[in-house]
């Protein structure tokens, strides 16, 4: 892979990549260095890749482990995320756009990692088992189980 394909592949890539780096972290300043250390490794390693068809697969795979990375350095230092700012990009949204964003923040990351990547990146379920390396039935149960808490969430506040 030539560096000019790399960069195109990457480049249509961004916009997920952003999604899946802020559905793991709270920060934007976070997210900017988990797709930075995700794109760099990913160049260094490229070679590594045998099959070029799965290189969004494996991409996601890279920046969510660099965003567990972050996430563990944060325990290390036992800091806590502010969970206020994880709202402020959505705040010229609608108001259901922000109630969703608030419930998707609430489930735990093994329920809303396969939601995000299936409706908001569109990776199919067999892809997103890839990703996390994870059978297909739990991908499935856990997007199932995760939309119904979010079904809940989200009533709870209609009422």
């Amino acid at each position: 892979m030539t560096e000019q394909q790399f960069d195109q592949k990457i480049r249509m890539q961004e916009e997920k990549l952003y999604r899946l780096a802020r559905s793991m972290l709270r920060r934007d300043m976070d997210c900017a260095d988990a797709i930075q250390n995700a794109v760099f490794l990913a160049w260094s390693k490229r070679h590594h890749l045998k099959d070029e068809q799965k290189f969004e697969a494996w991409l996601f795979r890279i920046l969510i482990n660099e965003c567990r990375n972050i996430q563990r350095d944060y325990l290390k230092r036992k800091q806590v995320l502010p969970l206020d700012q994880g709202m402020q990009l959505a705040a010229d949204s609608p108001s259901r756009d922000l109630d969703l964003a608030q419930a998707l923040e609430k489930l735990p990351e093994k329920h809303r990692l396969p939601i995000v990547l299936h409706y908001m990146n569109g990776l199919t379920v067999p892809q997103i088992a890839s990703v996390l390396r994870l059978p297909l039935t739990t991908i499935k149960g856990r997007i199932r189980e995760g939309m119904k808490k979010l079904r809940c969430m989200l009533e709870e506040d209609e009422a």
